[in-house]
């Protein structure tokens, strides 16, 4: 076996214990795998470390109670229904797990690296009264990239000078964000220019590309498609020519239906019989 943090090959043995590990179920019976582990010296002079376990590759993962199947099982329940709903489901599978448990476990999963969005979209929320806060999510993927309290100009232009790449970034008419977003990609490239597409909550601030390169056709027709066209007047709104309209009178006057409707005169009752 090899030392975890040297990686030099030991055989010395220091000692054996026991070890317990809870596998999926087979046949709707929980299954336990009980395992002998050796406790093995490193003798590299220059290693911190003087013992170590030996690990069964696929098998046993430090200071880990299951097997990586049932541990991944525990992890995607988490994920897809939280912490009550996800405790349910492993009831089922004959995994007894409280939802505070599975909300630890979730908690403890590596989150995936951040990949820098070509289209980034930024919007801010608001927890109680006057405390905002603000979200980064992905336009391209719909998944969140990052999370922080506030919604400051400040910190939006030190994410984007971090991660540069952004392309498109997608808000709302708040002047933070756009003060953010300039001020980020200004410092960034030189040569970029912010500049909105687009008014009212649907405008959007794109970085552009260097002028030598927004000089190219290519460029200007994948600018001019990515750019927003508002229309002033949606479907709904526009008249549908296929109904007949109104009609015109003899008079030039045009009459609807219920005005006509409202100059109807009533039938005169029908007279009584005469003695």
């Amino acid at each position: 076996m090899a030392c975890p943090d040297c990686g030099r090959e030991s055989a010395r043995v220091h000692s054996s214990y026991r070890r317990t590990l809870a596998d999926v179920v087979v046949g709707g019976r929980p299954l336990l795998i009980g395992l002998s582990v050796r406790r093995l010296f490193c003798d590299g002079a220059d290693c911190a470390r003087r013992t170590f376990a030996e690990q069964v590759e696929g098998l046993t993962v430090r200071y880990q109670r299951r097997s990586p199947l049932l541990q991944h099982l525990v992890e995607m329940a988490g994920v897809l229904l939280a912490g009550r709903g996800g405790a349910r489901l492993l009831h089922i599978v004959k995994v007894q797990l409280s939802r505070t448990s599975v909300l630890f476990h979730l908690m403890r999963m590596r989150l995936p690296p951040v990949v820098t969005p070509r289209v980034l979209g930024v919007d801010d929320f608001a927890l109680y009264a006057d405390v905002y806060g603000t979200l980064l999510v992905n336009a391209d993927t719909r998944l969140p990239i990052d999370l922080w309290a506030g919604r400051d100009a400040e910190q939006l232009a030190a994410w984007l000078r971090i991660h540069p790449g952004v392309e498109v970034a997608c808000r709302d008419g708040s002047l933070t964000f756009r003060q953010g977003i300039t001020a980020g990609a200004q410092t960034r490239c030189r040569s970029a220019t912010v500049f909105t597409s687009g008014k009212g909550s649907r405008n959007g601030s794109r970085i552009s590309r260097p002028p030598t390169a927004a000089a190219c056709p290519a460029a200007r027709q994948a600018v001019a498609r990515d750019s927003p066209r508002i229309h002033r007047h949606g479907p709904k709104h526009q008249r549908d020519r296929s109904r007949p309209g109104p009609e015109p009178t003899d008079r030039g006057q045009v009459r609807t239906r219920g005005h006509l409707a409202g100059m109807r005169t009533p039938h005169p009752a029908p007279a009584a019989d005469e003695p």
